[in-house]
């Protein structure tokens, strides 16, 4: 009697499930590779927002009020929501900027706490 040559069901079955791990860690690493690219998008786009709302309060003819103040923002096709604190420095003709910047969102949590971009400058208060 002549044995033919072939896989068995049990090593074709193995052969699958060894198949199907690594199919399913491909797939993982390729979803977290595209939340990272997503969350590296939105920090880009906001650093971006947020030094050209930094460089319009400097280029600004009236200086800032000092204190807090919020506001919304679009930019790049996005909604963006922004916290702002100006704060007098020791140099009277300078005042302190800090800017957090995060993408819009109705109610709930404050944008300082959810931003993903915090920005510090400096405006010079003219005499």
């Amino acid at each position: 009697m002549r044995r033919t040559k072939g896989f068995t069901l049990l090593e074709v079955l193995v052969a699958l499930a060894i198949f199907a791990l690594v199919a399913a860690s491909v797939l993982s690493a390729g979803a977290r590779s595209l939340q990272v690219a997503a969350q590296l998008e939105t920090r880009t786009l906001a650093m971006w927002l947020a030094d050209n709302q930094l460089s319009e309060w400097q280029l600004a003819p009236t200086p800032l009020a000092l204190g807090s103040a919020t506001g919304e923002s679009e930019f790049a096709g996005r909604r963006w929501q922004w916290q702002r604190e100006v704060i007098a420095t020791s140099e009277p003709q300078m005042q302190r900027v800090s800017l957090w910047l995060a993408p819009w969102q109705s109610g709930g949590v404050a944008v300082r706490e959810r931003s993903v971009v915090n920005l510090q400058g400096f405006i010079e208060v003219a005499p």
